[in-house]
């Protein structure tokens, strides 16, 4: 038996209100992670960053002056502080618009519809809500706090290692802006060596050129000068898998905001059937009021 449009309207209404509901509670668990999220990062950052001038390039960071080391360090220091207002101006409306370079957004959509955690599927970029009203907006604004965490984290991370580059630390043979698509492409998930939030790229740099055709061959012939041609660069590449898997508060803070988006989807499915339904009631009283035998 079909249900009435009165019927269908009251369903309407209580999945909008449960959209609102959940709301209230997903924006107290997001700030409390945020809050979290911007201690856990400062904090997991300079330990990448000891890593990679200590153990990895122990060589170039020495080459720096005091003066010099006590700069970079003031200006890792200095690139972490507006953290916690970053992340949190996600969860307040109007919701930041994104200033990423287009890859940087493609990439970054990618990461989000590839995200088994929450997809988010058939959302406009362009639409913009001032208050949660049904499950839509609910998406949305999902989507949007969690497009904001990992392009701030993506942003830090390239910030940084323009820093290091600067100052000698991350060799020149990479290009910055390379070196940030390398960080955007590399696909999500935990870092597989001991490091975690650095990245290793392998890449081959330019052959030294000789006139003299006998000594080419032979360079050609030795594995060793091949070999050489492949250079190893390590860099800093924040992860929130690596981050929330370090700090366990954070992960249990991150498991109970998952809850609550799978309880989104749920309610965002219900309201697109009963919109359907609802669509068709309408329908089937026009005809009926317009019929005439």
């Amino acid at each position: 038996m079909a249900k009435s449009l009165q019927k269908i309207r009251q369903e309407i209404e209580q999945l909008e209100d449960k959209s609102r509901e959940i709301f209230t509670e997903l924006n107290g668990l997001y700030k409390r992670y945020l809050e979290a999220l911007s201690l856990s990062v400062k904090k997991q950052l300079i330990l990448a960053v000891y890593e990679i001038c200590t153990k990895i390039y122990p060589e170039e960071f020495l080459q720096l002056s005091y003066n010099q080391r006590e700069k970079l360090q003031g200006k890792i220091r200095e690139l972490c502080q507006p953290l916690e207002s970053k992340f949190l101006a996600y969860v307040t409306f109007p919701q930041p618009t994104p200033t990423a370079t287009l890859t940087e957004q493609i990439l970054t959509q990618l990461s989000l519809i590839n995200n088994k955690e929450f997809q988010l599927e058939n959302t406009k970029e362009d639409d913009s809500i001032s208050e949660i009203e049904n499950p839509e907006d609910l998406v949305l604004w999902c989507k949007r706090v969690e497009q904001g965490i990992r392009m701030i984290i993506q942003a830090l991370s390239q910030d940084v290692n323009r820093e290091l580059q600067k100052n000698h630390i991350i060799a020149n043979q990479l290009p910055p802006q390379l070196l940030e698509m390398a960080l955007q492409a590399e696909e999500g998930g935990m870092s597989s060596g001991n490091s975690p939030n650095i990245l290793t790229l392998l890449i081959e740099t330019n052959r030294k050129e000789s006139n003299d055709e006998e000594e080419e061959q032979e360079n050609e012939e030795d594995e060793d000068t091949k070999e050489s041609q492949i250079t190893k660069i390590s860099a800093i590449h924040l992860r929130l898998s690596d981050i929330e898997f370090a700090d366990p508060q954070l992960s249990i803070q991150r498991q109970q905001i998952r809850q609550r988006l799978d309880i989104v989807k749920k309610i965002r499915k219900a309201y697109q059937k009963i919109q359907r339904e609802n669509a068709q009631a309408q329908a089937e009283a026009a005809w009926r009021s317009s019929w005439h035998e």
